[in-house]
Formats: structure tokens, C-alpha cells, sequence
């Protein structure tokens, strides 16, 4: 095979679907039949920005479920065995690389923008960057391991058991927080804040109250903090919810500038992290899904073909309200 459909988006950031060449596997590369695909924040942020692209076209797509069509010889992957993605590619030659490190790498790129990723029909990736998955564990579910595990890591910066959270934005991020939040700490409060219909429903069938905007909920009353939104001024909406030595944890991607008051923070001691990708949590967010997908499965509000993707997208970019959404390749 030398060619695949793919989604392509182009320098001046138009978006079709039409084909793209395959580049040969190396000695330690697999190709992948793609069965599934998630649409991610992150995806809709180069969409609008085409930042972080090396070469273009770009096909996006770093959410990927598929199934190994061809692997090199002595690869523990045979044909079929159904995978899911690593998303990072580590440089390799930083002091962390160097170190064995790689998860702490200083100039980590992601697939589908330092290389064609999983908007596509196959794809080509590393050996090292695919994790069998058990094939009672359906494709749909599957692929939500990658999200699963930014959201993993966004919580193992939290200290103590929490009792009031709030979680501004309920997109596909702040939804799977949520939902952990949920699993993890059954006696704490949640509290939501999004505008947006289907995410709000969302997440009040979660069993969390859900408010229009961060503004409606009560100044000073959480000892987490959320933001997943990365409006102007989310940031600080979060701020101003924090109780008395609160935790911010940051995981929406804004370049938005933000007037804050440093007295806010260290009167109240507030302890603020942002938090990007993951670093050893995607064999724990597997290990989730296999035993208990119906947790997360919620998420998905939309699924897709791959000629829909770019229809989709401009309506996400306008006016998101889908949480999750699938392409089929």
C-alpha cells in the first residue's frame, strides 16, 4: 500500500479529505489499519491556529485505535493485534532523553503533527509507540485511552482527598476529570461549569450540578479547581472559586492573556499546576477501559466518517458543543 485517505489540512488551513502517500516502514515502524479516531481539543486548536505542524499537508489525529496490518520482523505485534497509540514522539537527544527519561522530555512533538497521524485510513508509527489492547475491549472505547490518560495525570498533581471541585469546561477533558473525580473521590462534590447544552446534560446525567458559566457558582468555595475551558478570563473565573489553599490544576490550551493578582494567590496559598499530555498513565487508562468502559463511554456523543471530519470541525471550532467525537477512517 502507497496511498490512504486522509484528512488534510492545508498551510492556509482549509480542510478536505482526499489521499496521502504512505512513507515505507522503517526497521522499527508498524503500519495501522485505522479503525478508529478521536477529535481532540488540541486537534481543533491547530485547526484554527496551525501551530505545532512541521509538515504540511497536516493529517491530525494522535486518539488511535486500529489494528496492525504489517509490524517488522522480531515486533511482539502480529497482524490484526488491535493497538492504541502513544501520542509522543520524545526528541531523543534532550538531557531527559538522554537519561532514559524520555516521558520528561524537553521538546516532545505529538503524532498527526510532527508526523501524519490517525485522520486517516493507515498510518505509519513507531513500534514503540503502540499498546496492545485485549480484543474484548471494543475499538470505540478503546480509543479513548489517550484522553483517559491526560486526564489520569491531571490528577495525580492533587494532594489529599478533596470534598468541593469544580470543573470549568466540560469538554471531552474536563468530562473524563469529572468522571474520575467521581471513581476516585465518591464523597466529593463536583460542580460544573459549561454553556453549552450536550455538555451541560452530560453533566448532570454524571450526578453533578452544572451551572451556565464559572460566575454562577460560589466564590471561594473549592479546594479544586479545574480549568478545562480556556475562555479569556477562565483563568481567572478558576482563581476566584479557590478556597483558602486550593489546588488550580490548568489543562485547557489558551494563548489568551490573563490579568491576575499575585496577592490573590499567595494570601490564599494557592497551589496552581499546569498540566500537559501524560506521562505513565496509558496502561493505566487501558487497564480502566477494559474493566470498566461503561464509565467512560458517556463521552462519545458523536461518531463520524471520515468525509463528515471536516464539516465537524468547522462546526466545533463556531460553536462546540459535541463532547467526544469519533471518526471512523
Amino acid at each position: 500500500m502507497t496511498t490512504a485517505a486522509a484528512f488534510l489540512l492545508e498551510r492556509d488551513l482549509t480542510m478536505s479529505v482526499g489521499s496521502r502517500d504512505l512513507s515505507t516502514p522503517g526497521p522499527d515502524e508498524a503500519l495501522i489499519h485505522v479503525e478508529w479516531a478521536g477529535l481532540c481539543g488540541s486537534d481543533l486548536h491547530v485547526m484554527r491556529t496551525g501551530e505545532w505542524v512541521v509538515d504540511w499537508p497536516a493529517t491530525l489525529g494522535h486518539e488511535i485505535y486500529g489494528r496492525v496490518e504489517d509490524a517488522p520482523p522480531g515486533s511482539l505485534l502480529e497482524r490484526g493485534a488491535p493497538v492504541v497509540a502513544d501520542s509522543r514522539i520524545p526528541c531523543g537527544s534532550c538531557a531527559a532523553c538522554r537519561d532514559g527519561r524520555s516521558n520528561a522530555c524537553a521538546h516532545i512533538t505529538f503524532v498527526g503533527e510532527a508526523r501524519p497521524g490517525g485522520f486517516a485510513s493507515h498510518c505509519v508509527l513507531p513500534v514503540g509507540l503502540l499498546h496492545q489492547v485485549p480484543e474484548t475491549l471494543d475499538g470505540a472505547s478503546a480509543v479513548l485511552a489517550e484522553p483517559l490518560a491526560v486526564a489520569l495525570h491531571a490528577l495525580s498533581h492533587l494532594r489529599g482527598e478533596p470534598t468541593r471541585a469544580a470543573v470549568i469546561g466540560h469538554g471531552p477533558i474536563g468530562a473524563l476529570i469529572h468522571i474520575e473525580l467521581r471513581r476516585r473521590f465518591p464523597a466529593c462534590e463536583v460542580e460544573v461549569a459549561e454553556p453549552t447544552e450536550q455538555r451541560s446534560s452530560l453533566a448532570r446525567s454524571l450526578g453533578s450540578s452544572c451551572a451556565g458559566s464559572a460566575a454562577e457558582l460560589r466564590e471561594g468555595a473549592f479546594d479544586v479547581v479545574v480549568d478545562a475551558a480556556g475562555y479569556r478570563g477562565s483563568l481567572g473565573d478558576a482563581l476566584r472559586l479557590c478556597a483558602a489553599e486550593a489546588q488550580l490544576v490548568v489543562v485547557a490550551l489558551s494563548e489568551q492573556p490573563v490579568e491576575v493578582k499575585p496577592m490573590q494567590i499567595v494570601e490564599q496559598r494557592l497551589r496552581i499546576t499546569g498540566s500537559n499530555a501524560f506521562r505513565d498513565e496509558l496502561d493505566t487508562a487501558i487497564e480502566l477501559l477494559t474493566h470498566e468502559a461503561w464509565r467512560y463511554e458517556p463521552i462519545v456523543t458523536k461518531a463520524i466518517d471520515l468525509d463528515e471530519l471536516p464539516s465537524t470541525a468547522k462546526r466545533q471550532l463556531e460553536r462546540p458543543d459535541a463532547v467526544k467525537v469519533l471518526v471512523r477512517p
